[in-house]
């Protein structure tokens, strides 16, 4: 017996065995059929796990979640909602390139919270964004992520992006039993921005969005080598067209479709010439509603970024207060709070 199982152990190891590798009616080597992708989505029921955890000064909680993305690997996203069943019109904000984890999820609901606290009492469900950190300038390289299957697992036509995480957090989140799934928006500053209008050219269904300040290198596709320094400088339209190919950029700008934006730009920042640049191009291409402000403000994200002082109180400057009015007027008119639409 022990002599037995020592061959049967090599054979294993060591594909010795002709059988063990060809097994009858099986072919390996060229002439298979080509592996079968399709479209890429999480199996239902969705796997979540949450937390309930107290917000400093408010009676509503944050519902810390880490979901399942398309790979089996988890974000995190913190969601609150008005008291009640609902079901409510829900906005979800977002900063940055990723990678954060929960610590900043707590933090932005926590202690830069000032705009979600507006949004959830003019009864909407809010919920502050994750997701895995940005792979630099992979956007105009790859195609649309497409699923496929080796044997028992998951084969992936590339690996998945932020913006993949973002599609799965709301679908996610539009089948929430509080949630309206047919009143989805979406705020997204910088880079989140621009993963916003990337998204919706790969097919992203939502109601309306606010691009604040958004990075559209990739989009736009800018030449890498144009944006690789550390403060790149592009302060107005005129300094950054050079660098930038509109023929890609209007063929993914014209399958942005029937979704109402709202650019909430900077008048100083130092990529204003790549926000006015894409505001422009998207008005010019006319399929779907814009509107456009621009402050001089010295936050980047003025519209979300709103901290406590030192005694743990919100004071939010002129223009931020002016500026959050306008973010709710324009999703007030898109999908307003109330009864189911």
């Amino acid at each position: 017996m022990k002599r037995i199982v020592t061959l049967t152990c090599c054979a294993l190891l060591y594909g010795a065995s002709a059988f063990a590798q060809n097994p009858p009616g099986t072919q390996s080597g060229p002439g298979q059929p080509p592996k079968a992708f399709g479209p890429a989505h999480v199996a239902e029921p969705w796997e979540a796990f949450t937390f309930t955890e107290a917000v400093p000064g408010s009676d509503i909680p944050v519902d810390i979640t880490l979901l399942g993305t398309v790979d089996g690997l988890y974000t995190p996203i913190g969601i609150r909602h008005p008291k009640g069943k609902g079901p409510f019109p829900v906005v979800l904000f977002f900063s940055g390139n990723g990678g954060a984890g929960v610590r900043q999820v707590r933090d932005y609901v926590d202690n830069h919270g000032y705009t979600l606290e507006r949004f959830l009492k003019e009864g909407y469900a809010v919920a502050w964004l994750q997701y895995r950190a940005e792979a630099w300038y992979a956007y105009p390289k790859v195609d649309k992520l497409q699923v496929g299957k080796q044997q028992a697992n998951q084969l992936m036509s590339r690996p998945p992006l932020e913006i993949d995480d973002l599609m799965t957090i709301v679908e996610y989140v539009k089948r929430l039993p509080y949630v309206d799934a047919n009143r989805v928006g979406l705020c997204g500053n910088s880079h989140a921005g621009g993963m916003i209008l990337r998204s919706l050219a790969d097919g992203m269904k939502i109601n309306a969005a606010i691009v604040s300040e958004p990075d559209v290198s990739e989009l736009l596709q800018l030449r890498m080598d144009a944006f690789s320094g550390d403060n790149p400088y592009y302060p107005t339209i005129e300094s950054v067209a050079p660098f930038l190919d509109k023929k890609i950029a209007m063929e993914r700008i014209n399958r942005i479709t029937n979704t109402p934006l709202f650019f909430m730009n900077r008048d100083k920042d130092e990529l204003q010439g790549l926000f006015e640049t894409v505001y422009t191009w998207i008005k010019e291409a006319g399929k779907t509603p814009v509107e456009h402000v621009s402050y001089d403000h010295p936050v980047h994200g003025y519209v979300i970024r709103v901290p406590r002082d030192d005694k743990g109180v919100y004071k939010p400057d002129e223009i931020q207060t002016k500026a959050i009015q306008q973010a709710l007027d324009f999703f007030k008119k898109s999908m307003p709070a109330g009864g189911p639409r």
